[in-house]
């Protein structure tokens, strides 16, 4: 499992907190071309601070297997990688199966939570609505545990997950999935709810090789400057 760092008593005011989370969210988004160095003092000048907060950061995200490091080469972006990103979606897939399985009404408590849809022709939004629910559905088990795997992996799968909602056809499905899946719980049919689940992450998992490939290609041939983007970031955090 792993550990949420920004939760550690003051560390989200500290430096190495605030390089910490300006540098997640810029690795998590792919908004730095896989395969890229980390230099810790180019981006201690872009975030106004001292190389040690930065290495704190770099150190941490390497912990939580958010980056690599290469002994006395430095620190560096991974590439997405289609046999940890499927893991990803089928423990998730497995988690919220079992969470419709157990506790229906639980569940039903929280749908007008859940109904709240996104705009279906925006795609950040649905990638967004999509992580919400997971993480909703994921409650009715009263599992801290289960419930900080599928918030994690929301975050490793955001990427990918943006480009499938890109694919042509995939927001439409999507929308008929999801609202096909709220009716199936509203019924309480735990065995279509489940069907549904299995159908929605297997579309996923089945493109997920094709999907990778696309979005190593796109960090990799972006023209953005990352640490133009990373400044950016750290006025936000």
């Amino acid at each position: 499992m792993y550990s949420h760092h920004e939760a550690k008593l003051g560390w989200g005011d500290s430096k190495g907190g605030q390089a910490y989370k300006a540098l997640k969210k810029l690795v998590v988004n792919c908004h730095v071309p896989p395969g890229a160095r980390l230099d810790a003092t180019a981006i201690s000048k872009v975030l106004n601070t001292s190389v040690t907060p930065v290495r704190d950061a770099l150190i941490q995200l390497e912990t939580e297997e958010y980056i690599a490091s290469y002994p006395g080469s430095g620190y560096y972006t991974r590439k997405l990688d289609p046999k940890r990103l499927s893991d990803e979606f089928r423990v998730t897939r497995t988690i919220l199966q079992e969470a419709i399985r157990g506790n229906l009404d639980e569940l039903h408590r929280r749908l007008p939570v859940l109904q709240t849809t996104p705009s279906w022709n925006d795609y950040d939004l649905v990638r967004e609505f999509l992580e919400v629910f997971y993480e909703k559905i994921a409650t009715a088990l009263n599992n801290e545990r289960m419930l900080y795997y599928v918030h994690e992996s929301n975050i490793r799968t955001r990427y990918v997950r943006w480009l499938d909602v890109q694919r042509p056809g995939r927001l439409s499905c999507i929308r008929d999935d999801m609202s096909e899946l709220l009716e199936l719980l509203d019924k309480r049919d735990k065995n279509g709810a489940i069907a549904n689940v299995d159908r929605q992450f297997s579309a996923i998992i089945n493109t997920i090789s094709d999907l990778v490939l696309e979005g190593n290609d796109r960090a990799e041939t972006t023209k953005e400057s990352w640490l133009g983007t990373l400044s950016s970031f750290s006025v936000e955090s």
